[in-house]
């Protein structure tokens, strides 16, 4: 598939699935819970489905694993955001979770492939 056809229909599925779960997010109480259905996994969503279409879904599932590992991690980033955060100030706080994000992420992807 021409690549700039792949980013087209990347870019009508994620925009589409967006849209989806904004709607649903809006019914969803509290509001906080919005977030999680955000712009992120729509568009990884949309990306996975365009490209197995497009490349098969062997080369697509490298894709998700790296999706589950980045997933893991950020689950810990934000395990451990908010109090190095109120500890360190914004931005060591920041640049620690950071790394553990990076870390997690790095030792569960060899786990997952």
């Amino acid at each position: 598939m021409n690549p700039a056809i792949s980013v087209a229909l990347k870019t009508l599925c994620g925009g589409t699935l967006v849209l989806a779960f904004a709607v649903l997010a809006e019914t969803l109480r509290p509001k906080r819970f919005a977030g999680i259905l955000s712009a992120a996994p729509s568009v990884a969503l949309a990306g996975l489905i365009v490209g197995t279409v497009a490349q098969g879904a062997a080369k697509e599932s490298l894709a998700a694993r790296g999706m589950i590992a980045g997933a893991v991690g950020l689950t810990f980033y934000s395990l451990i955001a908010v109090p190095a955060l109120r500890r360190l100030g914004p931005g060591r706080g920041a640049a620690l979770a950071g790394l553990g994000w990076l870390v997690v992420a790095a030792l569960v992807y060899p786990a997952v492939s």
